[in-house]
């Protein structure tokens, strides 16, 4: 059994690697497998460690992939709904839509991207989140304040 407080050992060893570069932006952190076993501790004890990271932003996770480490290096949208939130971030910086101007429908997205709806709430979260887009109940989405 591990002491208490491995995981944040391994959060710390992780971030070392990131600010040296062994880690570069963009790429991605080993599996949790691969970290449970190198450090010889319960899978729950990366994930805790991995959570870390998240948290103060240095890691990623990429729904199917695994995590990435953040930064500038890192690759373009890699998911449908970044690379919808990416598109829609572009359109509303080019001045396409104004602020008491929706943004294009959850239907509408569906259709032009021929992905799910929940694929469509997450780019738009993504972008709620980033302080780009304010989403009014029963009313759509809009363009937020400048």
């Amino acid at each position: 059994m591990a002491p208490r407080g491995t995981y944040r050992q391994i959060a710390d060893e992780l971030r070392r690697l990131i600010a040296a570069g062994e880690l570069a932006p963009g790429a991605m952190v080993p599996s949790e497998l691969a970290l449970a076993e190198q450090h010889q501790v319960a899978r729950g004890t990366v994930r805790a460690a991995l959570a870390l990271l998240v948290e103060d932003g240095l890691v990623e996770v990429i729904p199917g992939q695994g995590r990435r480490v953040v930064g500038a290096a890192s690759p373009g949208p890699t998911t449908a709904y970044e690379r919808i939130a990416a598109e829609l971030l572009q359109r509303i910086d080019a001045g396409e839509f104004g602020p008491d101007e929706p943004l294009p429908s959850e239907a509408t997205l569906i259709a032009d991207y021929g992905v799910s709806r929940n694929t469509v709430r997450r780019a738009y979260q993504r972008l709620a989140d980033a302080g780009a887009v304010v989403v009014r109940q029963g009313a759509g989405a809009f363009a937020a304040p400048r």
